[in-house]
């Protein structure tokens, strides 16, 4: 049991790892523009200096201030995101989970220029899950949603929840030209894939059904012609 606890442990890293590889030339892209800027704002500091332009030289420092501050955002979820996780659960703030992954997904969303709704009911919701892996579970979802709209005149990726009782309702939803019913079926068995080579390993659905089965949740999926949605369902932190 503990030698398949391991596996399991390192199949969910590498997993995590393979994801982090397929988003690495939008992230690359997302940190080249900064940097460039960076470079634009220093020398203009530069020779405002030189003309005794204090107010012009200071803009161009918070601008620099800025965008290395947005830098280390990004960075700083990039390490939360592949590190191994204690596997520990306890209370989440949702909120936090979701913009977490959003920041790690920001490069691709921006890049494909899809619209993210995100609306919680009620908006400080907690959960009962593991931080870490609840966020892998929505880099998983929405990444996969993203890619479903690609190619829509308009892609839209709304993140709803709801709170009934105990129980939080959470639905990741894309507009995108859907799964067929022969597909549906095995979305969620290891090395299943409805993309094209390259785009995926067909882990990331098996491994979001077993992070939430960890932590006593679970996950369901409906799809038609005008768009594909997950429902997850997870344990309310109680008082």
């Amino acid at each position: 049991e503990e030698e398949l606890k391991q596996t399991r442990d390192e199949l969910l890293h590498a997993a995590k790892l393979a994801a982090l590889g397929q988003m690495s030339a939008s992230i690359n892209h997302e940190m080249n523009q900064p940097l460039a800027a960076i470079r634009s704002y220093a020398d203009n500091a530069r020779l405002f200096l030189k003309k005794e332009r204090v107010d012009d030289t200071l803009w161009n420092l918070e601008q620099i201030g800025e965008l290395t501050e947005r830098m280390g955002q990004v960075v700083a979820q990039l390490k939360l995101f592949s590190r191994k996780s204690s596997g520990k659960i306890v209370r989440v703030p949702l909120h936090g989970a979701i913009d977490g992954a959003l920041e790690i997904l920001n490069p691709i969303i921006r890049k494909l220029d899809v619209i993210i709704e995100v609306k919680l009911n009620p908006e400080n919701v907690e959960v009962m899950a593991n931080n870490v892996l609840l966020q892998q579970v929505f880099v998983n979802l929405i990444n996969n949603a993203i890619q479903a709209v690609e190619n829509a005149p308009v892609g839209v990726v709304k993140i709803h929840s709801e709170t009934k009782g105990k129980k939080v309702y959470i639905i990741v939803q894309d507009n995108g030209v859907g799964i067929p019913d022969d597909k549906l079926e095995h979305i969620f068995e290891p090395f299943f894939t409805t993309k094209i080579s390259g785009q995926g390993l067909g882990l990331g659905l098996t491994i979001t059904d077993r992070i939430l089965k960890e932590v006593g949740g679970s996950v369901f999926v409906a799809s038609s012609s005008s768009g594909t949605s997950f429902e997850i369902v997870l344990h309310a932190a109680g008082e």
